[in-house]
């Protein structure tokens, strides 16, 4: 029987892509995901967790980034938490796309944020216990595709 949910942790010390795209394509193909689906997740949980590991913390310590995937029926979940500062990707602003990069008054940046609120469904988010909980939905079609292809 195909594994439908699976959990583990990166740190901010790992170069976090090498360890969880294995991980990632794993699950994928237990599931029967399209391999376009499973660069999206892939995508998503890099730019998500490197932003994590990039703006999030003050120290140099060793901080936990926990990660979970699961699939029901059609819909892809991720949750992914840790102990960053806060930070709501809700309330990023969107990059200024549409302008010049002379003419852009914010800086350059924030395409992560875009990609992942592109690609992503739902996007869930809720600061708990001094953590940062993101929830991600990617609703599929039943072959296992993303669903706005």
């Amino acid at each position: 029987m195909a594994e439908k949910s699976i959990s583990f942790t990166l740190t901010n010390k790992q170069q976090c892509f090498q360890c969880f795209q294995p991980i990632v394509e794993e699950f994928g193909a237990a599931n029967g995901l399209k391999s376009k689906t499973v660069f999206h997740l892939t995508l998503v949980l890099d730019e998500l967790i490197t932003n994590i590991i990039s703006y999030g913390y003050a120290d140099h310590d060793e901080h936990p980034i926990e990660v979970s995937i699961s699939l029901d029926r059609d819909t892809l979940r991720i949750r992914l938490e840790d102990d960053a500062r806060p930070f709501n990707i809700l309330e990023a602003p969107e990059p200024e796309l549409d302008l010049p990069l002379e003419e852009r008054a914010r800086p350059i940046g924030g395409m992560g944020v875009h990609l992942v609120r592109n690609m992503m469904h739902n996007i869930a988010y809720k600061r708990e216990n001094g953590k940062n909980i993101l929830l991600l939905e990617k609703q599929l079609t039943q072959n296992g595709c993303d669903s706005r292809n």
